[in-house]
Order: C-alpha cells, then sequence, then structure tokens
C-alpha cells in the first residue's frame, strides 16, 4: 500500500533538480600553473568549493557516515531503524532526544532549507526516497559533503579542508577527517579554530563511532585522538590583484573549483618588481605593465599600479583606466595606408605646417622637416605627416579600423575627434592598446585578450595584411632606431623588438609598446589624478621599463623576429620623392613595397626643368625657411642628430660595430649631398633625412657638416 502510495506521488510531484543543482559556489583563481592568485567568494561571502568526489576509502567519508548516518549505504534514503529508535527513546523521556535524519534527508534540507515542523521532516523523507532513486550514493554524500556548514563562512568540506589544513578533502588524515566530520552538528559551537577544546571532544566521539562501525581499529582510534591538531584558517592569498579584479569567473569551474587564469607567476612578479623599482625615485604616483603572448591572446602579466596597497592611487587600475593615447595611434593608420597601397616606407611627404578649422597641429620638437620619408615621419613620431596619412587614408575608415581592433573607450563618431584622432586626442586603456598592437604582431588578425587558460584560442580576425604589418614593424625596429632613442647602441643591448612611444598633450601620460612575434609589452607612466609632469615623457619615463622586460624575457639577447612575408618586395625609388625613379632622377635607393598594392608612380619631382617642381605647400615652405631673416644668415643646413653638449659612453666590452652614433643633418634642397667631418677628418656623406653611422671613439669631439654651397653646421659631443 505504502509502496503504491509512493510511486503515485512520485509520478505526480516531479523531483525539483534544479535545486539540487543550484549551489552558489566561490572560485579560486589561480594562474597558469596552478599557484592560488585569489579567491572570489559565493553569494553572501561564502567560501563554498564544490566538486569532491566522495570514496568510501576516503577517511572523511567513512567519518561522516559512521557519526551521522551509519547506515548510509545500505537504507533507501529514510531509516526505518533509526526513525524506530528515536520514536522510543522521545516518548520514553517524554522530550527529543534523538533525531533520525540521514545524510539524504540532510542534503534535501541543505538544499530546500523549510521552518522545522513534522511536515517538514516528512517532506524531506519523501524528497529523500525520490532522490536516492535518481541518484547513487556517492553523488548524494558528494551533495552533503559539497553543501554542509563547516563555521563561519565556510561551506563544504574542500573549502574547509583547505581554510583549516591546508589540503584537499581526499587527502585528509584520519585525526583531521575526524575532526571536521563533527563540525556540521553545530558549526559555532564546535569551530576548531575559536572552540578547540569543544572540536576535540566532538572528534573523540566521532572515532568512538568509527571504531564501533569497524571502519577503524582500536589502535587507530587511540593514534588518531593522541596527534596533535591545529585548525587555523590561513589568509586568503591576495596576489595579482588588479589582474584578479577583471577575471571573470566561467560558469563552469575546474571540479576542485579552481579557474586556471592565463597569468604567469613568475612574469607578473617580474613586471611587479621593475615597474616598482622604475617608479621609486617620485617619477609619478602610477603606472602599468601588461604583457600578452601573441600567438594566443593571453594576459601573462598585469599589473595596475607600483603598489596595490598604496593609499588612494593604489588601488587605480591603470592598465585598464582610459587616458590619452599620444601618439600610440600613428602605426595603425599608416599600416591602414600601406594597406591601400598608399604609401611606401621610402615614399617622401610633407613635414611643413598646417593649419585646420579646428587643429593647429606641431611636432612635439616644434620644428618641421619639411620632407620626410614615411619611414622616417614613423619612426620620429611627426604629427603632421601622421596627419598626411591619415587624410589619404581617410580618417573615417581609420576611426572604424580603431573600433575593429577593441579600442572600445574610442566610443564617440568620427567627426567628434577629427584630425586629431591620429594624435591621440582620444583616450584608450593600455590592455586595450597592447592588444591591438598583438594585432600586428599576430599579422594582422586581431582577437580579444584572454584570462582563463581554454583549450583552444578564439579565431583571429583579419584586420591588417601580414605585409602592411611587417613593414610597420621593420620601420619601428633595429639598432638604427635604438641609437636614435637613447644616443647609442653601448646603451641599449635589446633583443630584436619593435617599439613605439608615445606623450600625451601636457605631458600627463608616457607610453611604451613594444613587440616581437612571442610577446607585447605595454607600459603607461603618469599620475591617476592626470596632473602633468615635465618627465612624462613617453621615451624616458616608459621605454626604460619595456625594455627592461625585454632584456629579462631574453637574457642573451637572441629573440625572434619576423619572416618576410612573399607579398613584401624591393623596390628602387627616387631618394628624393620616394616614386619610381624617372629619367631625370640622379639618386635612387632600395625599399619595400607590397606587390600588386602599392602604387608605383613616376617622380613628379624632377621633370628636367632647373628647379625641382614641389607642391605647393612643400615649396612655400622649403622657401620661406631658405630666406634669411633680417639682419641674420639663413640656416639652410643644420645638424640633427646628435644634439650639441651630448654625451655618450664606449663600451669596451662591446662589438665596435654597434657602437656607432647617427649622423643627420636637415637641408632646405631636398636631395643634396651633406658632408660629414669629425675633428677635421671626413668621414662620408649622406642627403637630408638620411643617416651616416660613424663608430664611437672616446673623447672631445667637432662634428661638422658641409653642402658644395659652402653651408655648414657643427656640434661638439663627448664620449666617456
Amino acid at each position: 500500500m505504502f509502496v503504491a502510495m509512493f510511486a503515485a506521488a512520485a509520478r505526480w510531484i516531479p523531483f525539483p533538480e534544479d535545486q539540487l543543482a543550484r549551489l552558489d559556489t566561490s572560485a579560486v583563481l589561480t594562474d597558469r600553473n596552478g599557484e592560488p592568485l585569489r579567491v572570489k567568494l559565493a553569494a553572501g561571502g561564502f567560501d563554498c568549493r564544490p566538486g569532491y568526489k566522495p570514496s568510501p576509502d576516503h577517511w572523511i567519508a567513512k567519518a561522516l557516515v559512521a557519526a551521522e548516518d551509519r547506515r548510509f549505504w545500505s537504507h533507501p534514503g529514510v531509516d526505518v531503524l533509526a526513525i524506530a529508535r528515536a520514536l522510543g527513546q522521545n516518548l520514553f523521556f517524554g522530550r527529543r532526544i534523538s533525531g533520525a535524519s540521514t545524510i539524504s534527508t540532510q542534503v534535501i534540507r541543505l538544499a530546500e532549507p523549510r521552518r522545522r515542523t513534522l511536515v517538514t521532516k516528512a517532506i524531506e523523507a519523501f524528497r529523500a526516497l525520490q532522490m536516492e532513486r535518481r541518484h547513487g550514493k556517492r553523488e548524494i554524500l558528494g551533495q552533503y559533503l559539497d553543501r554542509a556548514p563547516f563555521g563561519g563562512n565556510i561551506v563544504g568540506i574542500e573549502a574547509a579542508a583547505r581554510r583549516y589544513f591546508g589540503k584537499g578533502a581526499a587527502q585528509l588524515s584520519l585525526a583531521e577527517a575526524a575532526l571536521l566530520a563533527g563540525v556540521p552538528q553545530s558549526p559555532s559551537r564546535l569551530r576548531p579554530d575559536r572552540h578547540p577544546d569543544r572540536a576535540k571532544k566532538r572528534q573523540a566521539y566521532v572515532l568512538e563511532r568509527m571504531e564501533a562501525c569497524g571502519f577503524i581499529t582500536a589502535p587507530e582510534r587511540a593514534e588518531a585522538l593522541a596527534q596533535p591538531l591545529e585548525a587555523r584558517p590561513g589568509k586568503y592569498p591576495f596576489r595579482a590583484p588588479h589582474f584578479c579584479d577583471l577575471v571573470g569567473v566561467p560558469a563552469r569551474a575546474a571540479a576542485d573549483s579552481s579557474v586556471r587564469t592565463t597569468l604567469d607567476g613568475d612574469l607578473q612578479r617580474l613586471a611587479e618588481g621593475i615597474l616598482r623599482r622604475h617608479l621609486e625615485g617620485g617619477l609619478s604616483d602610477g603606472g602599468a605593465v601588461v604583457v600578452l603572448e601573441v600567438k594566443t591572446g593571453a594576459v601573462r602579466a598585469l599589473v595596475g599600479s607600483p603598489d596595490y596597497a598604496a593609499r588612494g592611487a593604489g588601488q587605480v587600475n591603470g592598465a585598464a583606466a582610459p587616458r590619452a593615447a599620444g601618439s600610440t595611434l600613428k602605426p595603425f593608420a599608416y599600416a591602414l595606408a600601406l594597406d591601400r597601397g598608399l604609401v611606401t616606407p621610402e615614399t617622401v611627404i610633407p613635414d611643413v605646417p598646417m593649419r585646420f578649422r579646428d587643429l593647429d597641429p606641431r611636432n612635439f620638437s616644434l620644428d618641421y622637416r619639411g620632407l620626410v620619408t614615411v619611414r622616417d615621419a614613423l619612426v620620429a613620431s611627426l604629427n603632421l605627416p601622421a596627419i598626411e596619412i591619415e587624410r589619404r587614408a581617410g580618417q573615417e575608415r581609420f576611426w572604424a579600423t580603431l573600433r575593429e581592433l577593441g579600442l572600445a573607450t574610442i566610443d564617440q563618431p568620427p567627426e567628434h575627434y577629427g584630425l586629431g584622432l591620429v594624435l591621440g586626442n582620444a583616450e584608450v586603456r593600455l590592455l586595450d592598446l597592447a592588444n591591438a598592437y598583438a594585432c600586428l604582431a599576430r599579422g594582422g588578425g586581431w582577437a580579444p585578450a584572454r584570462f582563463v587558460e581554454s583549450g583552444k584560442p578564439p579565431p583571429t580576425k583579419p584586420v591588417f595584411s601580414p605585409e602592411a604589418c611587417w613593414l610597420v614593424s621593420d620601420m619601428l625596429s633595429g639598432e638604427e632606431r635604438a641609437m636614435d632613442t637613447t644616443g647609442h647602441a653601448a646603451d641599449v643591448r635589446l633583443p630584436p623588438m619593435a617599439w613605439k612611444t608615445g606623450t600625451s598633450a601636457g605631458l600627463r601620460d608616457a607610453w611604451t609598446v613594444a613587440w616581437n612575434p612571442e610577446y607585447v609589452i605595454g607600459v603607461w607612466v603618469g599620475n591617476p589624478d592626470g596632473s602633468p609632469s615635465d618627465e612624462l615623457v613617453g621615451r624616458k619615463a616608459a621605454t626604460p621599463i619595456a625594455w627592461d622586460l625585454f632584456r629579462r624575457l631574453y637574457p642573451d639577447n637572441q629573440g625572434p623576429w619576423f619572416a618576410r612575408p612573399a607579398g613584401v618586395e624591393e623596390r628602387t625609388a627616387c631618394s628624393v620623392s620616394g616614386c619610381a625613379p624617372g629619367p631625370h632622377c640622379e639618386h635612387r635607393v632600395a625599399g619595400w613595397a607590397i606587390a600588386k598594392v602599392s602604387r608605383h608612380e613616376v617622380c613628379p619631382v624632377h621633370r628636367g626643368g632647373p628647379e625641382d617642381a614641389w607642391p605647393a605647400p612643400v615649396a612655400s615652405f622649403l622657401a620661406r625657411r631658405a630666406a634669411p631673416a633680417p639682419e641674420e644668415p639663413a640656416e639652410a643646413v643644420r645638424i640633427l642628430a646628435p644634439a650639441r653638449g651630448s654625451a655618450f659612453r664606449w663600451m669596451p666590452d662591446l662589438d665596435v660595430d654597434a657602437q656607432r652614433l647617427a649622423l643627420e643633418a636637415a637641408s632646405d634642397r631636398a636631395g643634396e649631398a651633406i658632408h660629414w667631418f669629425v675633428d677635421d677628418r671626413l668621414v662620408g656623406k649622406s642627403r637630408p633625412g638620411e643617416k651616416l653611422f660613424w663608430p664611437l671613439e672616446r673623447g672631445t669631439h667637432q662634428i661638422v657638416c658641409s653642402t658644395a654651397r659652402g653651408l655648414s653646421d657643427r656640434v661638439e659631443i663627448a664620449v666617456e
């Protein structure tokens, strides 16, 4: 009769599987090697780490069954003998002496809390019988051990074992398991870290029950009882705080409630130390570093501030805070122009004053070169040529490209930014910016940055061609560029890498992004409150940090570099215009171009006439620069590098070929020969915008450049 009634009720009252599946859990964030970083607590601040798979051989399983439900492995969900015993005792004594709850009924109680009444007990018994028909004993025991309270905010045996003893539930000793198995009866009163004497007394009871059930022997019981235990919840791990703040917990964590993130613990510690050391002198209150793995898009290190514990500024995540981009967006405009065939690295573009309706741009150095190659314009980060590139490529197209690169903070329409977009009048986040550069390092495919390790990286979306990416990386790399930045190669000792600096208007943000085929390193330095400083210049404040990290990644300076794509071909160009040489072009240079894409128009400057045929704005600027000021001779030839009064360092253990100084001059006549003398000794010749490299020698030196017109300039330098 009872069986028939139960079968009918079970059919018409379905078991609430959704309640059994619902459990608010915490998650342990680990680095890629499993080292804990942070515990993200469940709703209500509880530390619950489900997923323990109980085995009858584990001490905690034996201890719990002995203490709570000795016939658990044999009864159908309710224990009739226990019910009869409890009923008899309670009637005899006239009060509640013992209960008859099973582990199964307690699972129902924990999953569906109700007021404690006789009706509730009947419902729990019915649900327990239902559950036993649908789930195995081990699964039910696991449900209980995942949900049972163990004192304070600790829920579940896995969290309890790790918090009290620093190990997993499966690794608990007999003494430890017996101690914890007694806690759920009264979690507050028996909490072992606060009430060790009460917990020890309960442990003795559990061990007695285990011996009575035949789970242990008398000597095992005595040995466990004599074992000294100290249950002290350790502090939660708190590493890489800004990174952990950004990590979203997936719907499904691992079986041990852990989430394996992409962070490389060793690289994170290295980045933290380097950033802190470089900012120790009070350069700024804030700084951030992001290291991305190119192939996978994995965030291998993320430092949001030099000291998270610092009051105020420490908690500001500089890697995720929007800041003015400065010149860091320029390479994307150049890549776009290269892909559209508008320019090659040798194309000559104007660097002359221009004014627009809402923009009066100037170069950072406050001077103009008149004519400059695309390569030199990008390397020197000249503003006027960058605007010219943006105009040629299309400002709206450039805006759309930045959006494709994941720069979500550029959220206003194109007209809001105007042509100033390429100069960095928009705000970007360092993390987004580094990931945009990863697109260049990856050969043109963009994918979102990854924080959690997964089996397969997400597919990439093509933004640029491999050829354009290679050309940009080639232009922004090399020994010559390193010497331009530091003065001389002995100060560099760098593995192969490309890098781009940026400085926001008003000297509020200093940027550097460096990359090779394996890593992208992004660095931001500035004050979180936006206050300016004369020291916040990209190549001064941020570049040394990026270089330091790259040196530590490749201690022997032997890093990988990009293979030239098959679509990049070598072409000859007029050295003056950068176009295909015509019959009247006397000087020619070799350069790179994208096959079947890059335009190859014949030089429009040399037409066989007595004068070069420059576009009107360029011709006008060159004429003004060549004209003498009142009572002052024209400065038609000027040394751009090295700077007057510069001091350099010669290193005896470095290859002589690596210790060469770049000599560069500007002239009002593009293409004319410039002769260079060091201490009255001829060392070679170059043309405006071209560099000549002179091997360093110790001492004080007079460097002179001169032309056939008799014009000259001189500087004095020292080599220590």
